[in-house]
């Protein structure tokens, strides 16, 4: 899965594409822009599903999840709370069971204490 660098890199290359016509009146070709998506093409034709996988990755990427655990823990005050099992992240005085997305590492929440 593309990182947000990745995704912001190829959004930055394609606007370059678009910049390059408007200052100079030249015209970029399909297999430019290929290039910068990252699809591999044969006479015009996308050959590698990879390449396609990858195009729609930069478009939607694969939604990342993870399970807050209800827990408590002493950092000199005994607090309690919520843990992403993605990052590790402590969230204090959260239930698990009221989130949706971890606030830290943005992962969607399939799995939470009840």
């Amino acid at each position: 899965m593309p990182t947000n660098d990745e995704r912001r890199e190829v959004a930055a290359r394609l606007r370059e594409l678009v910049a390059d016509w408007f200052d100079d009146g030249e015209f970029y070709d399909r297999g430019e822009v290929e290039d910068v998506l990252g699809l591999a093409t044969d006479d015009g034709a996308w050959y590698e599903a990879a390449g396609v996988r990858q195009l729609a990755d930069l478009i939607e990427p694969e939604e990342r999840t993870c399970h807050m655990r209800d827990a408590s823990w002493d950092a000199g005050q005994r607090t309690w709370g919520c843990i992403c099992s993605e990052c590790g992240a402590k969230h204090e005085h959260k239930r698990s069971r009221w989130m949706n997305f971890c606030p830290n590492c943005g992962a969607m929440v399939v799995d939470a204490d009840a």
